[in-house]
């Protein structure tokens, strides 16, 4: 009987990658192992996480392994070597580094791999968006700081980057890597923008990140409203006191949403529905909930 053997890839994701369990927000994770074909020694080199990218319309993972040039794509859970082009350089090492060395490694090697994949043409229009959508987040930001001012009240962008996730900082808040219909949504609500502001920016932001305009202004309106029903249902500190609400005392908004979306998931199991269908629910209540208006706070 003939044996059948396991054969060893080129690129060997790990278990934790492959099954979803790594939070791709944390630079210098382990996404899998590298061997290359062309070598015999057995050596496998770890491939690091470096963040998301985008090519095209669809969002990735990528991956960089130090002392290589090789890029690596994934999505999915699956992991691959990107054939087209490889690095000017090798990757630095990440020895020593901390959170803070991780991000900007991740962030230099990922505007190298997006200058070497994309034609020039896309990149710089990219570029100029997302210049553009930094340059409204801090406008937005500074208003409100000047706001908050006037009535009393001390905020700087740190306290507005905590405000939305403890595990933010000023430059998740003013700097991301790219602009995404989800930070457009949580900037909006922390700093308790009117509707119309709030759509204009979700709408820019989704047009950078899906680069189709599927997005209308009709919708992002939507989109906030529906978030900001749901926040000040879980957060009525927030809906009294809008952009100088003091989230050092009732969260931040990521944790808010994260216990609402695990309330789903239990509701779901233990009413035996499936879970659009209580996603639906959820919608249903905030339609009907009184404080559900087209303006957020001040």
């Amino acid at each position: 009987m003939k044996k059948i053997t396991r054969r060893a890839r080129e690129v060997e994701p790990t278990r934790k990658y492959y099954e979803g369990h790594v939070n791709l927000d944390v630079m210098g994770e382990t996404l899998g192992w590298y061997k290359p074909k062309d070598t015999k020694s057995k050596t496998k080199h770890a491939i690091l996480n470096a963040g998301r990218i985008q090519i095209g319309i669809t969002t990735h993972v990528l991956g960089l392994s130090p002392g290589k040039r090789d890029i690596f794509i994934g999505r999915d859970g699956s992991l691959w070597k990107y054939s087209g082009a490889k690095l000017p350089s090798e990757v630095p090492s990440v020895s020593g580094l901390d959170t803070e060395g991780f991000n900007s490694w991740a962030d230099a090697c990922a505007r190298s791999v997006i200058d070497r994949i994309s034609p020039s043409n896309e990149v710089r229009l990219l570029d100029e968006s997302n210049r553009r959508y930094r340059k409204i987040i801090r406008a937005l930001l500074e208003q409100r700081i000047l706001d908050s001012a006037a009535l009393g009240y001390e905020r700087s962008a740190r306290r507005y980057a905590l405000g939305i996730s403890s595990s933010w900082t000023e430059k998740d808040l003013l700097v991301p890597r790219h602009a995404t219909i989800r930070h457009a949504t949580l900037v909006s609500l922390v700093l308790a923008l009117d509707a119309e502001k709030a759509a204009q920016l979700i709408e820019l932001a989704a047009l950078i990140e899906m680069r189709i305009p599927f997005v209308s202004r009709e919708a992002a309106i939507n989109i906030y409203q529906q978030a900001a029903s749901l926040l000040a249902r879980l957060c009525p500190q927030w809906w009294n006191q809008g952009h100088v609400c003091d989230w050092s005392m009732v969260g931040d908004i990521d944790r808010l949403f994260r216990a609402q979306y695990i309330r789903m998931i239990e509701n779901a199991w233990d009413d035996n529905v499936q879970f659009e269908t209580a996603a639906g629910l959820v919608i249903r209540n905030l339609v009907k909930d009184p404080r559900g208006g087209s303006q957020a706070g001040g």
